[in-house]
């Protein structure tokens, strides 16, 4: 359960909104075949786009997504490569939620240079999450699996955080 540690912000407090969620493993259940056709289909990528950004054969490409067998580790760097995605993505290590989120902060013009301020915004997109979450739980609508993120609970927030 995630812990709100900034109770003047006018969001609710995890006692105020029952919540379920946890880390969990830092694995998915998917094979690599399907995070690869997964992945593959969400760049907008036919098998036989994706032999001509890779260079890897479509014969070969059907192999690893039907899991007959496994790419080297040279061809996963060529896969990820082609598909603009982490290596650790397509090896379900959920690591790589964390390198797209901080690719996008840095996108974004967002630097995070000390773990005081990482703490800070971890805090705060807990709190979002959780405010997201009374609300949809207000409306009776359902869980969103756009706004589950896992948030390491007891983290502290500096004095600064809370200006």
């Amino acid at each position: 359960m995630l812990e709100s540690s900034n109770t003047t912000s006018g969001l609710r407090n995890v006692g105020d909104c029952e919540t379920e969620g946890g880390a969990g493993s830092m694995k998915d259940e998917k094979t690599f075949g399907q995070r690869l056709r997964e992945t593959r289909i969400r760049a907008g990528l036919s098998q036989s786009d994706l032999e001509e950004v890779s260079g890897i054969p479509k014969a070969r490409l059907s192999r690893y997504e039907n899991g007959h067998v496994a790419p080297s580790i040279q061809t996963l760097e060529r896969l990820a490569k082609a598909l603009r995605v982490s290596e650790a993505s397509l090896l379900g290590d959920r690591r790589a939620v964390l390198e797209e989120f901080f690719s996008v902060l840095k996108e974004r013009g967002v630097l995070i240079e000390s773990s005081e301020q990482g703490a800070a915004l971890a805090n705060a997109v807990a709190d979002m999450r959780l405010a997201l979450q009374c609300e949809r739980a207000e409306a009776a609508l359902p869980p969103d699996p756009e706004v589950e993120i896992a948030v390491p609970s007891g983290a502290a927030v500096p004095s600064w955080a809370d200006r």
